[in-house]
């Protein structure tokens, strides 16, 4: 860790505003309490201060390497305690040689050792606060290293279960994607065809967002789409769906594939297990500071629908809580034949495409 004063320019102009400030109470303490001469008391306080605003520097070091976290309270006293002893020492035999030659006066040398302890008393005290706030800007900093690998790790979650999601897509999906391309290349090969180009560009989509955590909602739906017409070549007349989406909502960023397993979950509950028309519906709202989007489905109330874990869902509001920092952006209505999600993505001043 750098000095925190040395090198930045900011903290060296309040360093040495701060030694102005005392190099000036110091001349008055002496020009009027001790009925020093103006010349002398400029000088006493100009040698005395630059002295120790030199050694307060140093103290830093003391006290980075005696950080209460690491040491113990004795060992902590000890070293602490010999280096106020040091720097005092230092800091009065240095000051008064120097006195002793720019002030040459008898008067003055009587009055130096005269004045000793109340100066031991003002390096105790200067030693204290120095040190105090030294501990302070360890603490900050020591505080903001920890929000910073706090922050790195929660990107870290977040890409990781982006990856996740990414080489985990629905293994069902596919094998019985290419179970129905099989059978279509005897019965129609055209459509056969058209199957295996959405697979095609639905997976080169999937694997293209490598580096992104956000994509364009335009995007986004486009590739829902070309999920949704794979399945409807499957389920036929079972499987419907519909986009009512705002033209301004179509340039709004949300994060990659957060609504993939939404449909994944629409067609597992809802045409999967139904044996009557899916509808499922797709409506995008523009706000002042967000995009509202929901996602229905209706499915047979005499259906015994299957419990998932809910893992699907769960993923997807951790992941909207942790890019967004706000733990209410997803919220799911059930009734007795429809399913709906609803998701309130914050609009974003810049992007990560």
């Amino acid at each position: 860790m750098v000095h925190p004063i040395v090198g930045n320019k900011k903290a060296v102009l309040i360093f040495l505003l701060i030694w102005t400030m005392l190099i000036g109470v110091h001349f008055l303490v002496l020009y009027w309490f001790y009925d020093v001469d103006s010349l002398h008391a400029w000088i006493d306080s100009i040698v005395f201060n630059t002295i120790f605003a030199i050694l307060s520097l140093a103290l830093w070091y003391v006290a980075r390497y005696n950080s209460p976290s690491r040491s113990s309270v004795l060992s902590l006293l000890i070293n602490h305690l010999a280096s106020l002893i040091l720097i005092t020492v230092i800091w009065i035999a240095l000051g008064s040689y120097l006195l002793n030659v720019f002030i040459v006066s008898t008067f003055y040398y009587d009055f130096l050792e005269e004045t000793i302890p109340w100066r031991i008393i003002s390096a105790v005290f200067l030693y204290f606060i120095i040190s105090l706030i030294y501990y302070l800007l360890l603490y900050y900093n020591d505080l903001q290293e920890r929000r910073t690998k706090e922050l790195k790790l929660i990107d870290m979650v977040s890409e990781s279960e982006l990856n996740l999601l990414k080489s985990q897509i629905n293994p069902h999906f596919l094998f019985n994607s290419l179970n129905s391309i099989s059978s279509l290349t005897i019965s129609d090969s055209a459509k056969a065809q058209e199957m295996i180009i959405k697979l095609s560009d639905f997976l080169r989509y999937t694997v293209s967002k490598d580096d992104s955590r956000f994509t364009k909602l335009e995007q986004e739906l486009e590739n829902i789409q070309r999920y949704l017409d794979i399945e409807k070549i499957r389920f036929g007349n079972r499987l419907h769906f519909k986009f009512e989406v705002s033209d301004l909502c179509y340039d709004a960023y949300i994060p990659v594939m957060i609504l993939q397993p939404l449909y994944e979950n629409a067609l597992k509950h809802g045409v999967y297990e139904s044996s009557e028309p899916i509808i499922i519906r797709t409506e995008c709202v523009y706000k002042s500071d967000h995009v509202f989007i929901r996602i229905l489905n209706n499915y047979e109330k005499s259906t015994n629908v299957k419990k998932g874990a809910g893992i699907g869902l769960k993923n997807i509001s951790e992941r909207l809580k942790l890019i967004y920092k706000h733990s209410d952006l997803l919220k799911i209505i059930k009734t007795e034949n429809e399913f709906e999600v609803q998701l309130f993505i914050p609009l974003l001043t810049q992007t990560n495409e």
